[in-house]
């Protein structure tokens, strides 16, 4: 699998999509403008319409089109795990991590023994390593989005082999009583990326619109939309300029 693109810390956050509802052969015309394409992609497993054996032609497809991809698991179970970095993915985003010690489980998870506890049997060829200061192979990103998970973010940071976190806008500000664009978020996102900054690790983040990125505390990795969710941008702005 190709390699995640990763930026300095102060530089723009590389781009990507989310994947709900998008099958293969849709994902290729996506990917086909190399020019255009987004720089990595997230396919959630979690939520949306994309099913567990969905997973190895979505991989394959980008695969072929040199475009990384991350899988966000349903759970924290070290078999949902395992198997998407099986088929290839170059990392896990995890839901709903809250403590140091679930994050070192979601590792152990992404290691063999002695390291871990990943099962080893069929997989594809391992990417090779990014060559990045402070990142593992695979990446690990466990999710911060909630209020407990926001505040053991620097023990989650802390545990070594975490790669980063993965913020959650919207089920934070829930969490925490907050609106998803409000002012509390911005904070608490520009306090998540000095932590990791002072970890020496990423963050990563949704965004609800390109515009909403562009006013985001510094980051490595920026979810620009979902596929379901832009095609209904793109739709109801044809045919609003139709009417």
């Amino acid at each position: 699998m190709s390699q995640l693109p990763l930026q300095s810390p102060g530089t723009v956050p590389v781009p990507g999509l989310w994947l709900t509802v998008l099958g293969p052969a849709a994902l290729a015309a996506v990917l086909a403008d190399e020019a255009a394409r987004p720089r990595w992609l997230g396919i959630d497993l979690q939520h949306g319409e994309i099913a567990a054996a969905d997973l190895p032609d979505l991989l394959r497809c980008a695969e072929l089109h040199d475009t990384p991809v991350l899988v966000r698991t349903a759970d924290h179970s070290a078999a949902a795990i395992g198997r998407a970095l099986d088929l290839g993915a170059r990392g896990v985003v995890v839901p709903a991590v809250e403590r140091a010690g679930q994050a070192a489980s979601i590792v152990a998870a992404t290691r063999f023994a002695p390291d871990g506890v990943r099962s080893d049997g069929y997989r594809r060829p391992r990417a090779r390593s990014t060559g990045l200061p402070g990142f593992s192979d695979p990446l690990v990103l466990p999710m911060v989005e909630t209020a407990a998970g926001l505040a053991a973010a620097g023990d989650i940071l802390g545990v070594d082999g975490v790669s980063g976190v993965f913020v959650g806008p919207i089920d934070l500000a829930r969490s925490a009583g907050w609106r998803p664009d409000g002012p509390e978020l911005l904070a608490a996102v520009a306090d998540l990326s000095a932590l990791s900054r002072d970890h020496e690790r990423r963050l990563a983040m949704f965004a609800l619109s390109a515009e909403h990125a562009a006013t985001l505390p510094p980051l490595d990795l920026v979810a620009l939309g979902t596929d379901l969710g832009l095609l209904g941008t793109a739709v109801s702005h044809t045919f609003g300029e139709a009417r």
